[in-house]
């Protein structure tokens, strides 16, 4: 018993990632650009934009897309949503 080792943290990958928040909004940001390239109609909000478009609040917004009342597309963790979609939430529905 006398030749144990110190105990020390194994490295582990959950241990030393660093996020950089920076970064992972560029790379969405990225590929909102990409997506712009290939079509110049299309506006992508996040849902900070959507509710101040929509004249919600952010929670508001998000209790809708968990109603399937709003269209919406998922890039990573995070909501996004085409400004023509939400303008078809203005027009009137077929009974």
């Amino acid at each position: 018993m006398a030749d144990k080792k110190p105990y020390f943290q194994r490295e582990t990958r959950y241990n030393n990632k660093k996020s950089d928040p920076k970064k992972s909004d560029s790379f969405f940001e990225n590929l909102i650009e990409k997506n712009q390239q290939a079509d110049e109609n299309i506006r992508w909000l996040n849902t900070k934009e959507a509710a101040e478009f929509l004249r919600l609040t952010p929670n508001a917004l998000r209790i809708l897309v968990h109603r399937a009342q709003v269209k919406y597309y998922k890039f990573g963790r995070r909501l996004r949503f085409k400004e023509s979609d939400l303008h078809t939430l203005f027009l009137p529905r077929e009974v």
